[in-house]
């Protein structure tokens, strides 16, 4: 184990060197030199890393639940595309741990991302954000005072993405959901909605069923709360 003085204490930015690499339809690749600064005010060696950023800031993740006298709890679950996750089959090693190919539509709970101007003044804030997603991608109305927060907002890929997830929860009314209308793209079309027992969301983890991070994250964290209440 390193010494207390060997401790690495912070990173430290060279301000003179950056790059964008790469600017897509989505996603913009970065590259910056970064150093490790010591407890004792030493420094390792520079090196190179590449960041990426989507053209939102953060993320909100909804857990929109139904509570009924004589019913199980339930929450909103939405089926989309996720190309990404189809592109796991097309590597024949990756297939061959997945024990079989996937499809790319993956069940998540509803979420969308945190626009700069959500956050600039007189912007509609996260919970803003929070509101106009759940009728896109859920088909409710909400405002935005009908949102708390679960936790403090984790980091969804420390490794390469700054980005943090908002999960915040709101209280619906199955009788006044809406027809969800998305937000236009093509990825949104078709998409499928449920109003699944808690109990079964979180079994659909265990068994792989929902194989996305931070639905099972997000699922724990609403269980545990409505324990509480």
């Amino acid at each position: 184990m390193s010494s207390e003085d060997k401790r690495l204490q912070s990173l430290e930015w060279d301000q003179a060197q950056g790059a964008e690499l790469f600017r897509g339809g989505f996603l913009t690749v970065s590259r910056r030199r970064v150093r490790g600064r010591f407890q004792d005010g030493a420094a390792t060696a520079w090196y190179e890393v590449e960041t990426v950023s989507p053209p939102f800031l953060d993320a909100v993740v909804l857990l929109l639940y139904a509570r009924q006298a004589g019913r199980p709890d339930r929450v909103v679950l939405r089926r989309a595309a996720r190309p990404a996750v189809a592109l796991r089959s097309q590597h024949p090693l990756l297939l061959g741990l997945d024990g079989g190919p996937c499809s790319g539509l993956i069940w998540e709970l509803p979420a969308g991302g945190v626009e700069p101007s959500d956050l600039a003044p007189g912007g509609m804030g996260v919970l803003g954000r929070a509101s106009r997603e759940a009728l896109e991608e859920a088909g409710f109305a909400l405002a935005a005072a009908d949102f708390h927060p679960l936790g403090p907002p984790p980091l969804s890929a420390p490794a390469f993405c700054p980005e943090r997830l908002h999960y915040l929860a709101a209280a619906v009314d199955p009788a006044q959901a809406q027809t969800a209308r998305g937000d236009g793209h093509p990825m949104e079309e078709g998409a499928q909605l449920c109003l699944l027992e808690l109990d079964q969301a979180l079994a659909w983890c265990a068994s792989g069923r929902i194989v996305d991070g931070k639905t099972e994250l997000g699922l724990r964290r609403l269980a545990d709360w409505l324990r509480e209440r």
